[in-house]
């Protein structure tokens, strides 16, 4: 009996929250719709019908479109009903991708293509995103009326190999609630259309530069990379460390592709060349200097955390000596410019001193204080 009431008990208690787990999720979210599965083969052929038959607006957000070769490729095809609509009077306008993950899909896979030319001259809406965000939809929106969502880019593989998942909507509610997804898009777009093409980590800086005087004055860290002539490990400590006062952390997530750019590797490089360069400076800032702890996650981002380093700091301005894309500083310039501005906040005069006191105190050769010199008599022309 008792097992019988028990059992009564906790039947009860899964219903009552089976029943508030679904008021919670779907109370007043939910919008009836017609739903129809698109998944594999049925996509084409559908989106196909609906794409000749769309009369008044086709709006399409896409993270990758791969034309291919060919007169019949499906994603040729494809694009060709979309011009097919636009002399119909039907509006097409198309959210796309900029930034891709692989080494073989490149910005000029499509925007680089003699079709994306002939769709902007036909009068389609095109809106790229900004290279520092990836946009990841695969979204169709026709007519204000029929949404088609689910994991399709446009590519011969996708179309013809790979399995798929999409799901059709006929629903003009969901159709809006979509378009206004679209609208915070564009709006993103747009205000992001007069930043600065600086790289991500570059556009933001603090306007002065908090640095330890330990690391001048300590043999083991930056005299150590000016010696190595570890020009990139410098380089990285120094927009990790305003990345850090920036963000008010001692330690954060970073991207290590919008850090290979920020530090200034070639964006002609593939995303996987850009994350190898970055982990490889990161594991010796970690490993050989010991100013970091990082965590790998996915070979795409990194947890930093800086180590405290004890003692005194003094501030110097962030543009004279974080790298940008109109100075091009030797590391050596770098760091006398930081050894003149420490032994300012000390009172002392840079020029006051001799290069041999001045290679002794912060443990570097000779030559490399006089070829400083050299470089800071260069940038004074």
């Amino acid at each position: 009996m008792k097992k019988k009431r028990r059992l009564s008990v906790v039947f009860v208690f899964l219903l009552v929250v089976s029943l508030g787990i679904s008021s919670l999720c779907f109370a007043d979210n939910t919008i009836p719709a017609g739903v129809t599965d698109l998944s594999d083969r049925k996509y084409e052929q559908t989106l196909i019908q609906l794409l000749d038959n769309a009369k008044e607006a086709i709006v399409i957000s896409m993270y990758s479109i791969s034309p291919g070769v060919g007169e019949k490729n499906p994603v040729k095809l494809l694009l060709n009903d979309l011009l097919e609509a636009r002399k119909r009077g039907v509006s097409v306008t198309m959210y796309l991708n900029t930034r891709f993950m692989g080494a073989e899909e490149t910005e000029e896979s499509f925007i680089g293509s003699p079709v994306f030319k002939e769709l902007k001259d036909a009068g389609c809406n095109i809106y790229l995103m900004p290279s520092h965000r990836r946009l990841h939809d695969k979204l169709i929106i026709i007519d204000n009326r029929y949404v088609i969502v689910g994991s399709t880019n446009w590519s011969n593989s996708a179309l013809r190999r790979n399995f798929e998942s999409n799901t059709l909507i006929d629903s003009p509610l969901h159709a809006q609630e979509k378009l206004k997804h679209l609208e915070n898009v564009l709006n993103f777009v747009k205000s992001n259309s007069e930043i600065s093409n600086a790289p991500y980590y570059l556009q933001e800086l603090p306007e002065k530069l908090s640095v330890p005087n330990e690391l001048l004055i300590n043999k083991k860290y930056f005299s150590r990379m000016v010696t190595r002539q570890d020009d990139r490990a410098l380089d990285l400590y120094l927009l990790l460390l305003a990345h850090s006062q920036l963000m008010g952390e001692g330690d954060f997530f970073i991207n290590l592709e919008d850090m290979g750019l920020s530090l200034g590797l070639p964006a002609s490089w593939t995303y996987t060349a850009l994350r190898r360069q970055v982990i490889r400076s990161l594991k010796n800032l970690q490993n050989r200097y010991n100013l970091i702890n990082v965590k790998f996650f996915h070979s795409k981002d990194a947890f930093v955390k800086l180590v405290d380093i004890p003692g005194g700091s003094f501030t110097i301005s962030s543009n004279s000596i974080i790298q940008n894309q109109d100075s091009a500083l030797s590391t050596r310039l770098k760091f006398l410019l930081l050894i003149e501005t420490l032994l300012k906040s000390e009172g002392e005069d840079l020029h006051s001193m001799t290069k041999a006191s001045l290679a002794r105190r912060f443990n570097v050769n000779k030559t490399t204080i006089q070829e400083a010199f050299k470089d800071l008599d260069e940038i004074k022309k």
